[in-house]
């Protein structure tokens, strides 16, 4: 897996937080000694030969920034772009699932001859992260220029699904309630 890039995707519309009525940005949340964003990709530069982050503009944060040139808000938007600029398989990771694992990452790499998207399929109906080769690039542009943009057909029609149990590995922190929760546990 060191020989694969990660890109984590950061800056969609599921990556606000309403708290009190005001939105934060999920990726600058406080988390573990920094923030979100800075604990993500600290992990997952020990597992990867590269870590880029799709956004729609930079974090003060030094990286490397895939940005999307796009105010339109889709994960596949963000998954288009890195394919096109990197022309690379790529494995993409939401900002907002901390506690995702080696092994299940892993579990990407192995099943990826199987289809030109790999993706964990659970119960609860995630489909990040996914491993994306090159070749799944002109189905996610046709996506998005036909207006179908949901992530899970798409992957349902194109992909391969890796069966994984629930747990808090691959959780989301969609919520405040989300967040406290994984500062507390």
């Amino acid at each position: 897996m060191q020989e694969l890039s990660c890109v984590l995707l950061c800056g969609g519309r599921s990556s606000r937080m309403q708290v009190q009525g005001q939105q934060f940005d999920k990726a600058l949340l406080p988390f573990k000694d920094t923030t979100l964003l800075e604990h993500q990709h600290t992990k997952l530069k020990q597992w990867f030969q590269r870590v880029y982050i799709s956004c729609k503009q930079p974090y003060s944060f030094k990286a490397a920034y895939l940005i999307e040139a796009t105010s339109h808000f889709n994960p596949l938007v963000g998954m288009a772009h890195a394919l096109s600029t990197l022309k690379a398989p790529l494995i993409f990771i939401p900002v907002d699932m901390p506690f995702i694992s080696k092994e299940s990452l892993l579990k990407l790499y192995e099943n990826r001859p199987k289809a030109c998207l790999i993706y964990l399929k659970s119960a609860e109906g995630f489909y990040l992260p996914n491993l994306c080769q090159l070749t799944a690039l002109s189905y996610l542009k046709e996506a998005l220029a036909s207006g179908q943009e949901k992530v899970g057909a798409l992957f349902q029609q194109i992909g391969f699904g890796v069966e994984v149990q629930e747990s808090k590995e691959f959780s989301n922190l969609n919520t405040y309630i989300d967040y406290t929760e994984a500062l507390n546990g």
